[in-house]
């Protein structure tokens, strides 16, 4: 193998004398069939050199490498010069990519106090077609009386397949993998640093964050390829007007998030012009044809407005909502407000009431029948979530919901209405309840694994269960939404959509859902019989409904005419005040209370 040495007295790869060498060979020599040590270093060795690693013994007294006899062949050097001295393959490293070993030995200024020192170092190697390979080199070396490096032996193997995945793993921890900006978390991480180097320096800075307005319409019209185009080139174009001191980074999906370092109030106006100017005159060729787009821009003076990268964050998504709701393509600063400030504090007050709800098990269910449109008689009971205050007082969802949303909690408290509803189901065998789910809940695993749990510990009570989904959410997320749907009725559970009207679905797409159940948004059931224009849409939807085997329901049924008008176009079922209130003692319970005696004043009707 060329300059390759082959490494004949195997006892000094272990740092063993002579004499323990022998003594260990005589010891297992008694058995004739037991294989000699030597045998068994050449199996070691040569299982080792199978699967690419090479030994080597470096003497760094006489600067000679000793190697394996595989050591060409794993490292592609056949050069003799390159292989027989420390200095030779040190000739053979990349500048300034890892540690040498010469560094990781001698250099440290370790001292070996008799059991020699271990070293794991990675670096870059040059063969001889010129190509660079990372090594992976580990060892120990061994020292004199005085304990200074004299002795290494060691094991060498290519890494540069799982180098190349650490460092992709390493851009993606920190790079957004579409654009290549940094991402939303070191975005964070930047913007924290800019704001104490802005304090420290009493300087002024901004944070904007520019969102890409009709990335939805392009996708819908284009597909997937054109709208991460666009997202591409949007942040392409944004960079391009940036200074090299600022950053730009992809937030979410059609967010960019820039920080401008150094930039007086005046400034970030003028730069957030102009950055609206470039987007709007951004076009990209397809083969349908060209595509335009506009960001909207909210922004945020630093550290004047925000002192924290949670609070710039935060009041640019508060100042780009505000752009968006006065038009498309514009931008807004945000603005100290005590009226908001009011909100956000009292909205912080719902949270952690609702979060010690939550903790202490102080969510409830309110029960309201949904009853047959022929008699009037309960078929199911859909379960409405109630906060139960510490003094007693029932707090209808209304009031926390929107801020469980906002905030992120809705998911918990999914979970926490799965759990109460599976409580009643299995406490007795009588009621069919229905439970809303949030839009978070269609992608929720956690959800989803805790459903089945529950159906199969406890299958009857799954027939006896209607998960409702919203129209809008159904139909936003078509794709989760089809697997919700097919896991739910996996488990032997229906599926109905809820408050339908109020977006944008047909029947193809309530089809393409296969649901068990239609509920009509209260909006045109309410007030219907003074509304021609919604008894037509009504009677249109309940035969259609019809000819796709969907029984439909309506909600907010408030009177006798309603009634009257509902059963005539053949809507199987009623929901609403007036055929019955929701309560927090359903049925079942209340007649368990009556046989044992106890009293039911407490439980009155709940809006």
């Amino acid at each position: 193998m060329g300059c390759c040495i082959v490494l004949r007295d195997r006892r000094s790869w272990r740092g063993q004398s002579a004499g323990t060498g022998d003594s260990s060979a005589s010891a297992s020599g008694g058995d004739e069939n037991s294989p000699s040590a030597s045998t068994l270093d050449s199996l070691g060795l040569k299982a080792i050199a199978e699967v690419g690693d090479v030994f080597y013994e470096w003497a760094l007294d006489k600067d000679s490498l000793i190697w394996a006899d595989n050591a060409s062949a794993v490292l592609g050097i056949e050069q003799s010069s390159a292989l027989s001295s420390g200095r030779g393959y040190a000739s053979r490293l990349v500048a300034g990519k890892g540690t040498t070993r010469y560094e990781a030995i001698v250099t440290e200024g370790l001292r070996d106090n008799g059991s020699g020192v271990a070293y794991q170092i990675e670096y870059a190697i040059q063969n001889d077609q010129g190509e660079e390979h990372w090594v992976e080199d580990r060892g120990r070396w061994y020292g004199d009386t005085e304990g200074r490096p004299v002795r290494a032996i060691g094991v060498v193997r290519i890494i540069t397949g799982r180098r190349q995945r650490d460092e992709e793993l390493n851009f993606l921890v920190t790079y957004d993998e579409l654009t290549g900006h940094v991402n939303r978390t070191r975005l964070k991480e930047l913007l924290g640093e800019t704001l104490v180097d802005l304090r420290r320096n009493e300087r002024q800075g901004a944070y904007l964050v520019a969102a890409i307005d009709n990335l939805a319409l392009i996708n819908e019209a284009y597909g997937f390829d054109v709208a991460d185009q666009m997202i591409v080139a949007v942040g392409n174009r944004l960079l391009g007007e940036l200074r090299g001191s600022d950053v730009i980074g992809r937030c979410s999906g059609n967010k960019f998030g820039i920080i401008l370092s150094n930039c007086s109030e005046k400034q970030m106006h003028a730069t957030t012009e102009r950055l609206l100017s470039v987007v709007r005159d951004l076009v990209i060729e397809i083969d349908a044809g060209p595509v335009a787009s506009t960001v909207s821009i909210g922004c945020v003076s630093l550290p004047t407005s925000a002192k924290t990268p949670q609070a710039a964050m935060m009041r640019a998504e508060e100042a780009l909502a505000e752009a968006k709701h006065t038009r498309r393509a514009s931008y807004a600063a945000f603005e100290h407000s005590p009226e908001r400030d009011r909100a956000r504090r009292s909205n912080l007050k719902i949270a952690d009431e609702l979060l010690a709800a939550l903790n202490e098990r102080r969510l409830t269910l309110a029960f309201q029948p949904l009853v047959s449109s022929t008699t009037l008689d309960p078929v199911l009971h859909e379960t409405l979530i109630r906060l139960r205050q510490r003094d007693g007082d029932v707090v209808p969802a209304g009031q926390f919901i929107p801020i469980a949303e906002k905030l992120g909690l809705v998911r918990l408290i999914d979970h926490r209405v799965l759990e109460l509803a599976f409580e009643e189901l299995t406490h007795t065998n009588k009621p069919q309840l229905a439970i809303n789910v949030s839009g978070y809940t269609i992608t929720d695993r956690v959800w989803l694994d805790m459903f089945i749990a529950l159906t199969k510990s406890n299958p009857g009570a799954a027939e006896r269960l209607v998960v409702e989904i919203t129209e809008t959410v159904a139909i936003e997320e078509i794709g989760e939404s089809q697997q919700f749907v097919k896991t739910i009725r996996n488990q032997g559970s229906k599926v109905a959509i809820d408050d339908f009207g109020a977006g944008y679905t047909s029947f193809r797409n309530l089809k393409c859902l296969d649901v068990d159940m239609v509920k009509i948004d209260g909006s045109f059931v309410e007030g219907l019989v003074d509304k021609p224009d919604n008894q037509m849409f009504l009677r249109s939807f309940v035969d259609l409904a019809r000819n796709f085997g969907l029984p439909t329901v309506a909600e907010f049924v408030t009177c006798q005419g309603e009634i009257d008008y509902l059963r005539e176009i053949g809507v199987e079922y009623l929901q609403g005040f007036h055929v019955g209130e929701p309560v927090l003692l359903p049925p079942w319970r209340e007649q368990e209370k009556e046989i044992s005696g106890e009293s039911t004043d407490d439980e009155q009707a709940v809006s």
